[in-house]
């Protein structure tokens, strides 16, 4: 295989960068997602939720937003993993563990927005009294998939016929060495 392109967010943007992209994104997506539900939605009085619950959700989101990263690759038959280590930021992550195409990758990479983002509606339409709440936990959902964002559109630019392969810093963008021999024959 012959890499096209190396590609690390952390390096290329920079690590206080996304963070305040994240906390830029966070804070407009939760006024938007409130104030739209509260405008057009349902009048109903809020119910306090409890600080804990809040709390509990916040910290529960992580984990489900990577189960969700790797549920379309296993549903595809490869092998991929999540977990946690301490000897590199972020803690927690997932791996694919070997090139994929880049459709499943571009999946895999924005299926948690898609699927969190909509019962986030779908629980907001549902149970208008806990709007807040809901608004809180997938603002910042949201915010963490602002480095899914910027992974995607990378991976937008990329030949249709790449594969995607993973490493600790990022991922390469690699063409299958036959295509590469026959377009330099041509």
């Amino acid at each position: 295989m012959n890499c096209i392109k190396t590609v690390s967010l952390a390096k290329e943007i920079g690590q206080s960068r996304m963070w305040v992209l994240s906390i830029l994104v966070m804070l407009l997506f939760f006024l938007v997602f409130y104030t739209m539900f509260q405008t057009f939605g349902s009048q109903a009085a809020l119910q306090e939720a409890g600080f804990v619950y809040t709390v509990v959700l916040l910290l529960l989101i992580l984990p489900l937003h990577l189960f969700l990263h790797c549920l379309p690759v296993w549903a595809a038959g490869k092998r991929a993993v999540f977990g946690f280590r301490r000897s590199q930021w972020p803690f927690l992550f997932y791996s694919v563990k070997e090139p994929v195409s880049r459709t499943l990758s571009l999946v895999s990479t924005l299926f948690p927005a898609v699927v969190i983002t909509l019962f986030a509606l779908t629980a907001a339409a549902l149970l208008p009294a806990y709007t807040h709440v809901i608004a809180i936990v997938s603002a910042f959902h949201f915010g963490l998939c602002t480095y899914d964002f910027f992974t995607a559109r990378q991976m937008f630019s990329a030949p249709k016929e790449c594969l995607i392969e993973d490493n600790r810093s990022g991922f390469h963008i690699v063409q299958p060495i036959r295509e590469v021999e026959s377009t330099a024959t041509e």
